[in-house]
């Protein structure tokens, strides 16, 4: 994931709060949230070697499925929940998000973007299935089950009743502010839960 993404996550995040994070890897960035934010830290992996990397960190990670790891929290437990990279490789995206704003006060997603320029070039020219630094492994090996674009995920926001609090899309030379469905690699966004009757 650009490094990008993770600055501004940490830069959103204010001091102190609870925080949520599923799908915590290695457990490097939420580690990196208690030691610079002071935050109340938990989170959710299903791999088991990198839950003991976690613990070895000192942190509180269960292994787990995301999909099936939520139920043990009360409703509004935490204030943010994190879904870093792994919106797309969830079987059920909306009742994931459903779930993480039953736990969380706010939501933060970041997703690759499929529409990228040079993803778009090599489905025209070449007629496969692209490959980036953001989408590095064959069709065959990738977790991902689902290639969205950033107005794919406006449109999903709309329906669902979600409101983007704010929003940053990267390239991997840095911040993209013009044309950014067309030229951001990756985005991240706050969500905020405004309607409801879809979710």
């Amino acid at each position: 994931m650009n490094p990008h993404v993770y600055e501004t996550v940490l830069d959103w995040i204010p001091k102190k709060s609870s925080v949520l994070d599923l799908g915590t890897g290695d457990g490097a960035f939420l580690e990196r949230l208690v030691q610079s934010k002071q935050i109340r830290g938990e989170g959710v992996e299903k791999d088991a070697v990198l839950v003991a990397r976690c613990v070895e960190r000192g942190l509180v990670v269960h292994q787990g499925d995301i999909a099936e790891g939520l139920d043990q929290y009360s409703p509004g437990a935490f204030d943010y929940v994190l879904l870093l990279g792994t919106l797309q490789e969830l079987m059920f995206p909306l009742e994931i998000i459903r779930e993480a704003f039953r736990v969380g006060r706010e939501v933060v997603v970041s997703y690759t973007n499929f529409a990228h320029l040079s993803v778009r070039l090599q489905v025209l020219l070449h007629g496969r299935t692209p490959m980036t630094p953001s989408l590095p492994t064959p069709w065959y090996r990738t977790r991902n089950l689902h290639f969205l674009s950033l107005l794919d995920f406006q449109d999903f926001c709309r329906e669902a009743g979600i409101r983007e609090v704010k929003r940053a899309c990267f390239s991997a030379s840095g911040a993209v502010r013009l044309l950014p469905n067309l030229r951001a690699e990756e985005v991240v966004t706050l969500l905020h839960q405004i309607g409801g009757q879809n979710l």
